[in-house]
């Protein structure tokens, strides 16, 4: 009773010409109860005149209360924190504060909610090891929605498909209604470069410059065509994979525009004036030496550079060791899991912020979220560099395996000698031993940042159908990138690495359409195919992935990995040589088998369905530059 009282006192005295919610931000928007999260900081910001300040004077609530109320730095932010009980149930709190000018005092009175958690809504969280990763740039996939291609006040304001960097218009709409066909593919799991609002004047479309922490790209479709595509998505049992980008932000974000403190940014003080392209000219890039982080001889000013050095003159480089910022952060990334629900984190530059918050962060993630699972994009160049960003993070689930990438190339571009080709990749794999669970790197022929795999091998149908086949029954969790199932070529700058997907912009009758097998060549309908065909192999054969591993040192050019374990043998043999090969099953000593069973040669027009052709022989001959895979009975 006494609680109704002093809220019936409180309202009345806060009622009347307090400030309405429109005048004031808080971020995070609201929260959830049940969050296993006793301590939220949120941040509240209300536009003063010169002669103003404001106090938080009170929180409404039960089982929350405030513990403090600080002004930030810049008198227009406060820091309130609040302490949630275990059981605060859902509910809509009530802020209490005063607005004060000279000779002024303003109530203010602010509603925040604490919602109830959905159910079922972190039914697949998480990946394993039988997931496979569809990747996609969402304004070169589909346009689904051509009213949300230009948005009235929003500073990029052309769409040209012919221009590599300019926005053309795919959108999360046009995404969702092709998920039947991206789960033809074997993908488990989406994962698409960056959907939050990017209201920069140029190169928008990418994703990477944030402009609003807490809001969906309208141009995407917004909050809600975002939840639709969650929601899609997970009827079909797949999964939400949502990149995030801790290291930087646009130079039109609000934090940077106006912080709440000068110290949220690295390299300040700085001239923020902006240029026609949103770059500010007057700040140090970083100079990209990741090395300097673990060099026991690296110079301070070596490291300095590194995590406090801008990405991009237009990306403005964020201070994670500011407490204050950290929070923001780690709330942020909680809220979208829990607001969208998110199943997966992809993290860009992860070698580039710091990584004490680094690790602070995956940890309070996995605090609320045990089964979420984050992976890495620590692009390095050598295997001693992956271990230590893979390795020294220990709630990091999974890490981009750029070294694995790197041999894939060498194997698949390159002759095989004693220390290139094929040996490459065989001697890449063996350095397994140095990390902490390299089957859950994730794998892949190309990325969004490189060029396609099919330009890399220059358009050559048998070592595309070899690193496909390599692909979807290598260690690791597979990730495709989109159109590289129909040949997608393109080796030039960015623009045009993520180009179109044919059948996104159908404007007549005939025109190319990947998506229903319409215009294309026979190369390209063979390839779309043959990556079904893998699928169906991966998906009838869950030995692949979750069995134990083994391989074979190239003997004459032909190299040979499997997955095996009491019952069965799935065993992958390639051939990379210009003529016909042999592999010597006896060189499989203990693993011994009964019965052989071809499941694919690439060599061959043999369809997966057609695989029953049983055979009993020593010795597997390959055609050249040719795949096989076999099923044998132990």
């Amino acid at each position: 009773m006494k609680y109704f009282i002093c809220l019936a006192i409180l309202l009345l005295t806060f009622s009347g010409s307090a400030n309405e919610p429109s005048e004031i931000r808080i971020d995070p928007p609201h929260w959830w109860a049940g969050m296993n999260y006793s301590s939220l900081e949120l941040l509240i910001e209300i536009k003063l005149k010169s002669n103003e300040n404001y106090i938080i004077s009170e929180v409404i609530g039960n089982d929350i209360s405030m513990v403090k109320d600080e002004e930030a730095q810049n008198r227009d932010y406060h820091y309130v924190t609040l302490n949630i009980e275990p059981n605060a149930p859902s509910q809509k709190l009530k802020i209490m504060g005063w607005r004060m000018g000279d000779n002024s005092r303003v109530p203010i009175s602010i509603t925040y909610e604490f919602k109830s958690r959905r159910k079922n809504l972190h039914e697949f969280i998480g990946l394993d090891q039988r997931d496979l990763i569809y990747l996609v740039t969402p304004d070169r996939f589909v346009n689904g929605n051509k009213d949300n291609d230009i948005v009235k006040g929003l500073r990029e304001k052309t769409i040209n498909r012919n221009e590599g960097f300019s926005r053309h218009g795919g959108d999360l709409q046009g995404l969702t209604s092709h998920l039947d066909y991206i789960k033809s593919l074997g993908a488990s799991a989406v994962w698409t470069n960056p959907i939050l609002i990017n209201d920069m004047p140029v190169y928008s479309y990418h994703g990477y410059a944030i402009t609003d922490h807490y809001k969906v790209d309208p141009r995407f479709g917004g909050m809600k065509a975002y939840k639709k595509y969650s929601r899609e998505l997970h009827k079909r049992e797949m999964k939400l994979v949502m990149d995030v980008i801790p290291n930087h932000m646009g130079t039109y974000n609000r934090l940077f525009q106006d912080p709440p403190d000068s110290a949220w940014i690295n390299s300040w003080p700085l001239n923020s004036d902006l240029d026609e392209r949103g770059e500010v000219d007057s700040t140090a890039l970083t100079n990209h030496r990741y090395t300097s982080i673990f060099d026991p001889y690296a110079a301070p000013i070596d490291k300095k550079q590194f995590t406090d050095g801008w990405f991009v003159h237009s990306m403005v480089d964020i201070n994670q060791r500011d407490q204050r910022c950290s929070n923001y952060l780690i709330q942020n990334s909680l809220w979208w899991i829990e607001e969208v629900g998110v199943d997966a984190f992809r993290v860009d530059t992860w070698v580039y912020p710091d990584q004490n918050f680094m690790d602070n962060w995956s940890k309070q993630i996995h605090k609320v979220f045990p089964n979420f699972f984050i992976f890495s994009e620590a692009w390095v160049h050598d295997g001693s560099s992956q271990r230590f960003y893979f390795n020294e993070n220990k709630t990091l689930d999974g890490a981009a395996d750029f070294m694995m990438y790197s041999s894939w190339k060498d194997a698949l571009e390159n002759p095989t000698t004693w220390n290139s080709g094929l040996n490459a990749f065989y001697k890449n794999l063996g350095l397994d031993y140095q990390y902490k669970s390299p089957s859950r790197f994730i794998t892949f022929l190309d990325n969004h940042d490189e060029g396609r795999f099919f330009g890399k091998i220059k358009e050559d149908m048998s070592l595309y159908k070899m690193g496909v086949a390599m692909l979807y029954t290598m260690r690791g969790i597979p990730c495709l990138l989109y159109g590289t199932e129909i040949l997608l070529k393109e080796l030039d700058d960015h623009g045009k690495i993520r180009e179109d997907m044919p059948g996104g912009w159908v404007e007549k009758k005939g025109d190319r359409n990947a998506f229903n097998n319409s215009g294309l060549s026979q190369d390209e309908r063979d390839a779309l195919s043959f990556v079904r065909e893998m699928a169906q192999i991966r998906e009838s054969y869950p030995l692949i992935n979750t069995g134990s591993f083994r391989h074979w040192a190239p003997y004459d050019k032909v190299y040979a990995y499997c997955w095996y374990d009491d019952n069965e043998i799935v065993l992958i043999l390639m051939n990379r040589s210009d003529r016909e090969e042999i592999f010597d099953m006896n060189r499989m000593t203990e693993l011994s088998f009964k019965d052989i069973k071809i499941i694919l040669d690439t060599q061959l027009q043999m369809d997966f369905n057609e695989s029953e052709r049983v055979s009993k022989f020593n010795r597997v001959e390959l055609g050249s530059n040719g795949l096989k895979i076999l099923h044998l009975t132990r």
